[in-house]
């Protein structure tokens, strides 16, 4: 068997916002880990000329893990920058009760994917934003880092339609940047 499938095609979203037949079917199929691509501006017109500046939410879990290794992989194979985003949870548009300190699991997290990369020669850039609703930060971070690819890793949520959560519809609804999705 396969321990990975890839799934980048013509059209990732339906017009109700879920995932097209066309994706849901091909992931129907395997019960192993996929990725789900959806390419974007100058990924789309211009694919093998434009560039990539990564951007990695993590949260310390198996799967965000897998896709800071990915985002790594990927970062070194096409000399690109790479920026590891830790979020801690909080309310959209609130500001942070208490000023901002890294705690030992966000350090832990964050050095772990630094310590990732320095393993293949690439360097991980770390960004914490604290208090924010997850969706929020990462769409900000996206926009202000100019960030062109969003590797994020996910977990499938059971049922007969392709559901990753709603953090990730939100990403794929209103991200500007192209997704790789990594599912376990």
């Amino acid at each position: 068997g396969f321990d990975l499938l890839m799934i980048g095609v013509g059209h990732v979203a339906a017009e109700d916002g879920s995932f097209h037949r066309d994706v849901t079917e091909l992931a129907a199929g395997f019960d192993g880990p996929l990725a789900v691509v959806s390419g974007r501006g100058d990924h789309l017109r211009r694919p093998r000329a434009s560039r990539l500046r990564i951007l990695v939410p993590v949260t310390g879990s198996e799967m965000s893990r897998r896709a800071a290794e990915l985002a790594v992989t990927l970062a070194r194979a096409s000399h690109s920058s790479l920026s590891a985003l830790y979020v801690t949870l909080g309310e959209a548009g609130r500001r942070p009760k208490r000023p901002r300190v890294i705690n030992f699991e966000q350090e832990a997290v964050l050095k772990d994917v630094v310590a990732l990369g320095e393993r293949y020669t690439t360097p991980v850039r770390t960004i914490i934003r604290a208090n924010a609703a997850p969706a929020d930060a990462i769409l900000r971070e996206l926009r202000l880092g100019r960030y062109d690819l969003l590797v994020m890793g996910i977990n499938r949520r059971p049922g007969e339609r392709l559901l990753f959560g709603e953090t990730a519809s939100t990403l794929r609804h209103e991200a500007k940047a192209s997704i790789l999705f990594l599912a376990g």
